[in-house]
């Protein structure tokens, strides 16, 4: 199988609707409209790949496909931080280190999930959790 970056992406987006189905959210390479993001909590999701490797030698040897799977917590500035605290918890608990992901048959693992401090965003606060993965295929 060659590399599958559709199906890595697919597996990461598929793991957080396990977590949370019904939380808006602006999917990689597509935006939400400034008219239609909603008054309370909404997500933006990013895939940042990394470069890719080969891991193994030879015509079916591996590579690895390393990357960050950025989820934004968005929630309008001034009102707190206990729902937008609140959702990134649920979402760290989920994607622990060494969690298999799977889509199709592509497999997705987790190295570590961070959460960063915070900060203002076109009149929102946001949070982001960042979730160092790599997944490996095979050359044919």
């Amino acid at each position: 199988m060659a590399s599958n970056y559709i199906d890595i992406e697919k597996a990461l987006i598929a793991a957080l609707k396990v977590v949370d189905a019904v939380t808006p959210r602006s999917f990689p390479n597509s935006e939400i409209k400034e008219e239609d993001k909603p008054d309370g909590l909404w997500l933006q999701l990013n895939n940042l790949r990394v470069e890719s490797r080969p891991v193994t030698l030879g015509n079916r040897g591996e590579d690895n496909h390393p990357g960050l799977f950025q989820i934004d917590i968005n929630y309008p500035a001034n009102r707190g931080t206990k729902d937008i605290l609140l959702k990134a918890d649920e979402i760290i608990s989920y994607f622990t280190a060494g969690k298999s992901l799977l889509y199709n048959t592509q497999e997705v693992k987790v190295l570590s999930t961070t959460l960063d401090p915070g900060r203002y965003v076109g009149g929102y606060y946001r949070v982001s959790v960042t979730i160092n993965y790599y997944a490996r295929t095979q050359r044919t």
